[in-house]
């Protein structure tokens, strides 16, 4: 919708409504010596054909702000700045199981139970 703001969709003083034939004329080209006339539901139409649906993306960028140009810089400078890191994968060690963990710091072993004393 901002961009309708800018720059309008028509000027309305080319626009001009023959009431007697129920139809809607309108000067156009550089200098609105064109003239096109057309019934007034097919003008209404034509103007609402130009209102996005909800959601719609209305504004298209084109050359240095365009997603396709600035993925390209982007490409073009990884590609320029490209080292080679070879890393050596560290061995895994493997986690304390939670029994040990809770004997370790409560000095309590989980696994028993405290009234029989069984595992």
């Amino acid at each position: 919708m901002r961009k309708y703001m800018m720059r309008p969709l028509l000027s309305l003083e080319r626009l001009f409504f023959l009431e007697k034939e129920g139809k809607v004329r309108y000067r156009y080209g550089k200098e609105a010596e064109e003239v096109e006339r057309m019934d007034y539901l097919e003008f209404i139409a034509r103007v609402t054909s130009h209102i996005p649906d909800k959601c719609q993306v209305t504004i298209c960028y084109f050359g240095l702000y365009a997603n396709a140009h600035r993925g390209k810089v982007r490409k073009s400078k990884e590609a320029a700045h490209k080292l080679l890191v070879i890393e050596e994968e560290e061995a895994r060690v493997p986690r304390r199981g939670w029994a040990e963990t809770i004997q370790k710091v409560y000095q309590v072993d989980p696994t028993v139970c405290h009234q029989s004393g069984a595992r």
